[in-house]
């Protein structure tokens, strides 16, 4: 066969390669993306608004209170799940039996069946209140001392903050290991910080200088152990990163000189997240339009704190750990109204979640023994109307992620989510 014969065949043979490459390819592209997989990507979206569980004074069923309440959490439909890991789980804030094996954060993981249980959960984004055994000291039965679980007050001693460091970099390890490849991601920190730093709860008394320098130490070495195991350990689709939680901004905009934990710790350590306890900022105001300037106006002052950060995901850094109207004060109907004020602010704002103050009440009324009632099913069963707003965000939300990413093949970004979240019926129930 002369050359000029086979120089043909090859041409025609590769033209219909390519034709039949490009004909798979165009089959393909108009095949509907894999249900199983479509599903797994709807369920891991970032959804904002969720709840947690921490203390709560009621139960009905066999489980523990931490697992009843993480598995109502799930079947109003969320993927976010918010508690403590505290050497108190055996006492107020979950009751669970005590084991004296638990002597560290990653054995309370490990060891605690109820932890253990809501971590294999299919939660994928994880809010935990992280405190070491290590800088615990216990209280006496019955009684509540909440400077026993940190040491800084008046200054941090360095073998409390080598303790730390040692404890946390383990437990960071310990999640990143054992959920590798799981997608989890975990944000690890601190309850209301403004209480750590005026420990007597008196907002009206400058903060102690010392107590500022060792909560700032304290911080730095949280975020520290968190980085540095991150650094050390080998591990892929998991996350765990540090927020410091705040609760009095109201204080630091209206009393410029005013020493808080967000214009001295956070604007020194420059964690990873804020998150902000926004009682001061929600509670007081009595129209949508006043919260909202309100609310954003701290959300505004807090990001003010941060500096910019690689290594993390880009979008805002500040989110609302905690808000409520508790129903000894607002009736059903304006307890959800009032909630779904902040919601749409800080919707609005851009804040990566908006957590609700509580799955089951935490709080009763010393005198009365009332329930407080910061409640999205109460100590009767009854769910709220504020948990059917989640629970129906949570479906007009998925399927319009689903809608998206069968129409554009990828999911929306954050900021298109969010301006349709804002039009969804249940954050507008007049309409």
């Amino acid at each position: 066969m002369n050359k000029r014969k086979v120089l043909k065949i090859v041409t025609r043979l590769g033209f219909f390669t390519l034709l039949v490459y490009f004909l798979i390819s165009a089959i393909k592209a108009n095949q509907p993306e894999d249900t199983s997989s479509v599903s797994a990507r709807v369920e891991s979206y970032n959804y904002v608004i969720g709840t947690q569980t921490v203390g709560s004074k009621y139960k009905f069923t066999e489980e523990s209170m931490l697992v009843e309440t993480a598995i109502e959490i799930k079947n109003m439909g969320s993927n976010l799940l918010k508690f403590s890991m505290h050497p108190r789980y055996c006492t107020e804030n979950y009751g669970l039996p005590k084991n004296d094996a638990i002597t560290s954060l990653t054995k309370l993981a490990s060891l605690e069946p109820s932890m253990k249980t809501v971590l294999d959960m299919d939660f994928k984004y994880y809010h935990i209140w992280t405190y070491g055994f290590s800088q615990y000291t216990p209280e006496p039965p019955g009684e509540k001392d909440d400077t026993a679980q940190i040491k800084f007050i008046d200054g941090y001693p360095k073998h409390y903050e080598e303790a730390l460091y040692k404890e946390l970099y383990e437990f960071t390890t310990y999640l990143l290991k054992t959920f590798n490849g799981s997608g989890k991601v975990f944000y690890l920190g601190n309850w209301e910080g403004d209480w750590h730093l005026r420990s007597d709860y008196d907002r009206t008394k400058p903060a102690n200088e010392k107590t500022i320098e060792g909560m700032v130490r304290w911080a730095k070495v949280r975020q520290k152990a968190i980085d540095d195991a991150k650094r050390d350990t080998q591990y892929k689709n998991v996350s765990v990163y540090y927020y410091i939680e705040v609760n009095l901004v109201t204080k630091a905009i209206k009393e410029p000189d005013a020493k808080v934990v967000a214009n001295t710790v956070v604007r020194t350590v420059n964690p990873d997240y804020v998150s902000y306890s926004s009682y001061d900022a929600t509670n007081p105001y009595k129209s949508e339009v006043s919260l909202k300037k309100g609310l954003q106006r701290s959300l505004d002052y807090l990001e003010a704190q941060l500096s910019p950060k690689e290594g993390i995901p880009a979008g805002k850094r500040v989110w609302i750990g905690e808000y409520g109207n508790p129903s000894i004060k607002y009736d059903d109907k304006v307890q959800n109204q009032r909630s779904i004020w902040t919601i749409k602010a800080a919707l609005e704002w851009g804040t990566p979640f908006i957590l609700y103050w509580e799955m089951y009440n935490n709080e009763i009324e010393l005198e009365t023994g009332e329930q407080i009632g910061y409640w999205l099913i109460d100590d009767q069963g009854k769910k709220q109307p504020i948990w059917y707003t989640h629970h129906n965000f949570y479906k007009e939300s998925k399927n319009y992620v689903e809608d998206y990413l069968q129409t554009n093949g990828e999911l929306p970004g954050f900021d298109d989510f969010r301006e349709k979240a804002l039009t969804f019926k249940s954050l507008n129930p007049s309409k």
